[in-house]
């Protein structure tokens, strides 16, 4: 990730009214952002705008935001870790929180 060109964070979720308040909420905190409020969408969007971290509702109506696990009968937290990803918070969360985990990442992500 380069320092002079802005974060990036593409935020999926099928609930419209969660996109634009976790959108605001970064746009305030200085951190860019684009939507996406489905699976197929999300996907043609890390195509085309490359982002810098995904932040990605797991239950998605015409996908899961997880890869359907070997184990099917792991938590879903295990089974998010084990799909790739790197955090996993669950709903409902605190704001101050989730910036702080969304900056930690973005700060180590690669260049």
């Amino acid at each position: 990730m380069s320092s002079c060109a802005p974060s990036k964070v593409l935020v999926v979720d099928d609930d419209p009214e969660i996109v634009t308040f976790l959108s605001t909420l970064l746009e305030l905190e200085g951190i860019e952002s684009s939507v996406a409020t489905s699976a197929a969408a999300a996907l043609e969007q890390v195509q085309q705008t490359r982002p810098d971290l995904v932040l990605l509702d797991i239950a998605m109506p015409d996908r899961d935001g997880i890869v359907v696990s070997a184990r099917p009968g792991k938590d879903v937290v295990e089974r998010a870790l084990a799909a790739g990803a790197e955090e996993f918070i669950r709903k409902p969360f605190e704001n101050a929180e989730l910036i702080s985990r969304i900056r930690v990442r973005l700060a180590n992500a690669p260049a």
